[in-house]
C-alpha cells in the first residue's frame, strides 16, 4: 500500500532515455537511483521494450523497485523508488 502512495507523489528526478536501448537505459537509470536518498522517486520514460522484462530483473537484486509502468504509444513510462 505504500509504495501505492509513493507512486502517487511528484517524483524526484526524472530521466528521459527514449531512443537509448538496454542495458543502456538500465545503467544510466541505475547510475542515478544511487546518487538518490532513500524514498525517493525516479521517473523514466524508455522507447526499449526490453525494460519491461529487465528493469524489474536488474532492479530485484538491489533494494531498488519498480512500483508503476505505464504504457504510452510511442514509449513506456517508469516509476522507480529507490531502497
Amino acid at each position: 500500500m505504500k509504495r501505492l502512495e509513493e507512486a502517487k507523489k511528484k517524483s524526484d528526478r526524472v530521466l528521459d532515455l527514449r531512443g537509448w536501448s538496454c542495458p543502456w537505459c538500465i545503467l544510466k537509470a541505475k547510475s542515478l537511483l544511487k546518487r538518490m536518498s532513500t524514498g525517493q522517486i525516479l521517473e523514466v520514460l524508455i522507447t526499449d521494450p526490453e525494460a519491461q522484462i529487465n528493469f524489474p530483473l536488474i532492479l530485484k537484486k538491489s533494494r531498488d523497485t519498480v512500483i508503476k509502468v505505464e504504457q504510452h504509444k510511442d514509449y513506456f513510462h517508469f516509476f522507480l523508488l529507490r531502497g
